[in-house]
């Protein structure tokens, strides 16, 4: 099991929007593994915690990548969130 830790943010402070955890699950894909899923959340930002299976921890990073990347150019409730460090 391997812990990633990734946030995203939002320039204008806004909080991130209701339901942040299920669009990220609704986006899963089955051989990424997730087992679970936080989000924790503030005004302009969101961390997300991904607890997934991987044989290491460039795949986990790899995995969990992708799928934050497809919920920020997927999902219209996050149009104009980044994620941070990219």
């Amino acid at each position: 099991m391997r812990i990633l830790v990734v946030t995203i943010f939002e320039s204008g402070l806004k909080a991130p929007p209701p339901g942040l955890t299920d669009i990220l699950w609704a986006l899963t894909r089955p051989e990424e593994q997730v087992e679970h899923i936080h989000v924790a959340s503030a005004a302009g930002k969101a961390v997300i915690t991904y607890f997934v299976l991987a044989p290491n921890d460039l795949a986990a990073l790899r995995m969990v990548s992708a799928l934050t990347g497809r919920a920020l150019a997927h999902a219209p409730s996050l149009r104009g969130w980044r994620l941070s460090g990219a």
